[in-house]
């Protein structure tokens, strides 16, 4: 695993890791964003948002690792749309990568009254080297 100076590295990690897949490309081009959807016209789309993250210690000390709490979200106008988005997310997310490795913790399908929009939100555990 290559190793990232910081949280905010792997935010850069995590976003061209979602932009450059080819599969989640194909349904929601670059349309992968930090914490909200702009506005306008985006769907369907990802969200991501950092929950909290902390050092992995042991009992010999600091491991290098950072471990984070991860949510992503898929969103669609339909249903079938938000699960198919949601399903191209989980296979561009890298269970052993080189910038990161992350593991899915739980999903749940969820329906904004709002905005008539469908999503996917997604718990994943995530892991990387870090520098600083």
């Amino acid at each position: 695993m290559l190793t990232l100076a910081s949280a905010v590295d792997f935010e850069t990690a995590l976003l061209r890791t979602l932009r450059e897949d080819a599969g989640l490309s194909a349904l929601v081009g670059n349309k992968v964003f930090p914490l909200a959807i702009p506005a306008g016209n985006y769907l369907p789309c990802v969200t991501f948002q950092r929950l909290g993250g902390r050092p992995a210690n042991t009992l010999a000390g600091p491991s290098g690792l950072e471990e984070i709490d991860l949510l992503i979200d898929a969103w669609a106008r339909d249903y079938h749309e938000a699960k198919a988005v949601a399903k191209a997310v989980r296979a561009a997310m890298p269970p052993s990568g080189p910038w990161f490795s992350a593991h899915l913790i739980e999903d749940q399908d969820l329906y904004e009254d709002g905005t008539n929009y469908f999503r996917v939100n997604m718990e994943f555990k995530v892991w990387f080297l870090e520098t600083e």
